[in-house]
């Protein structure tokens, strides 16, 4: 099979979480001002509660499927009986957690007030299953899932405007969400048909698959539980509205660390790939160029987010969401956290197939948001919440990075890293300094973003940054073949 490019990868990867974050940034503000914090909060409890569900039925497939398919790929007849095997477990599980939903709708009463709402939101579960990503970050085909996702959220916009239209219709905006995130997976498993033939007779072999899917399900189950928990707990223990405020302020936080993490997980495949070949010259590069661009991307959209937090909370979700500005800056330290945590899982622990050391990781997470949680939403509310999934990122991250620390050590990362906190702290002088001045909203945000941007480009490029280089030597690469 024919190597693609890594570079492209990365750039469908970025494009598609680009979409995540301007599909979000159209329809968020539209819902949240007319379903306002109760209605977004309704539907962001049911999604929580199907998440368990979802988690169910993925089993934790998808990392090891992707890591043990990228090993097949070369050989036919081998990764086409993996693929059917795999399948014919994600089916099972998939039939598992239809089951324990049933049984939940029967033995929780509080499911009684969200039941149609919940079983909306449970389609996401069959969709996953049958959208096989996993397959198709196995072969990194990343233009096709840019393509076809970028699709689906269009048509999601014009049912969002089309049926959303007063604060009752918090239903259509969640039949919307299950149709932006996953409907495309209909598609994929038509699609798959070029990469494997279900049909094709082979010898079935489950039983080896599971002790590892089952430590990927772990790592799933303990990530799931501790970052769904927060608006579980909230829904169970104050109010829809707490909910909502808690909603808005992850949402924008979490759209901005996807676009970080998309890029770091296509590394993936070829990491494990460069591993199977033997090529550890090529790995170590890749895992430098991981951590660096991590540090590098991650550290001032942090920075950012903290600077421009209200003008982001007053345009993406309105006055009503004010509420949630403490939580919000609290929590826009997480995307540098969770960025580097992402990668080093994605291109040291699960390529070396030590994602037993982030299983443990999430289980220690789980258990401390548990009790944080169970503390601090009583006194601090919200913020609470917000303040222990901060505590919680930075545990799971140091306890990942002690274990990937003898190859960590090769990168050089103090040097970049004293480099980037440098030009980050540059950058938040000038744009506090800067939103003194202005007091539109929507300009502070683009004013803020462009001019953090070239400041920021600026002073790693005058501090000689190894990844500042890198990518105006890419940037420069493109500019002069297109003039050739």
């Amino acid at each position: 099979m024919a190597q693609k490019s890594l570079k492209k990868n990365a750039v469908y990867s970025f494009i598609k979480a680009f979409m995540n974050l301007a599909f979000p940034l159209i329809s968020f503000p539209y819902a949240s001002r007319i379903l306002l914090a109760d209605g977004i909060g309704k539907v962001n409890f049911a999604n929580s509660i199907i998440e368990y569900f979802v988690m169910i039925a993925t089993l934790g497939i998808g990392g090891y499927a992707t890591r043990e398919a990228t090993r097949l790929r070369d050989d036919r007849s081998a990764h086409n009986k993996f693929c059917k095997e795999i399948l014919i477990i994600n089916f099972i599980s998939t039939a598992v957690a239809y089951l324990f939903l049933l049984i939940a709708f029967v033995f929780v009463s509080k499911f009684s007030e969200y039941r149609l709402l919940l079983i909306v939101c449970s389609t996401k579960i069959l969709f996953t299953t049958i959208g096989m990503d996993w397959l198709y970050n196995a072969h990194e085909e990343y233009k096709y899932i840019t393509i076809r996702s970028a699709l689906f959220q269009l048509l999601s916009l014009v049912l969002l405007f089309t049926f959303v239209k007063t604060k009752d219709d918090y239903v259509a905006y969640a039949v919307m969400g299950v149709f932006s995130s996953v409907g495309s997976n209909v598609c994929n498993i038509i699609y798959s048909r070029r990469f494997f033939n279900f049909f094709e007779k082979a010898k079935i072999e489950l039983k080896k698959h599971l002790r590892p899917i089952f430590v990927f399900f772990g790592m799933t189950c303990a990530s799931k539980f501790h970052t769904a928990l927060d608006s579980v707990m909230l829904g169970f223990m104050l109010n829809d509205t707490s909910v909502g405020y808690y909603s808005a302020a992850n949402k924008i936080r979490s759209l901005v660390q996807g676009l970080i993490t998309a890029v770091l997980y296509t590394f993936m495949p070829r990491s494990s790939y460069y591993l199977e070949k033997n090529k550890i010259e090529e790995y170590n590069a890749l895992v430098s160029k991981t951590v660096n661009m991590s540090l590098f991307f991650s550290i001032p959209a942090s920075v950012g987010i903290i600077v421009i937090s209200r003008p982001l909370i007053l345009l993406f979700s309105g006055e009503d969401f004010l509420g949630a500005l403490s939580s919000m800056i609290v929590m826009a330290p997480i995307v540098f956290i969770v960025s580097l945590s992402s990668g080093i899982t994605n291109v040291i622990l699960i390529p070396n197939r030590l994602e037993r050391y982030t299983f443990y990781s999430e289980i220690v997470g789980f258990i401390l948001n548990i009790i944080l949680n169970a503390v601090f939403i009583p006194v601090w509310g919200v913020f609470g919440a917000a303040l222990a999934t901060l505590i919680v990122e930075i545990a799971i991250a140091l306890y990942r990075y002690v274990f990937c620390f003898s190859f960590l050590k090769k990168c050089n990362i103090i040097k970049n890293l004293v480099q980037i906190i440098f030009a980050s702290a540059v950058m938040f002088i000038g744009l506090w300094m800067l939103l003194k001045v202005i007091h539109d909203i929507l300009l502070q945000i683009v004013i803020s973003v462009t001019a953090g941007a070239v400041v920021y480009a600026a002073v790693t490029l005058v501090l000689k940054n190894e990844s500042a280089y890198f990518l105006i030597n890419e940037i420069l690469k493109k500019v002069n073949k297109s003039k050739s």
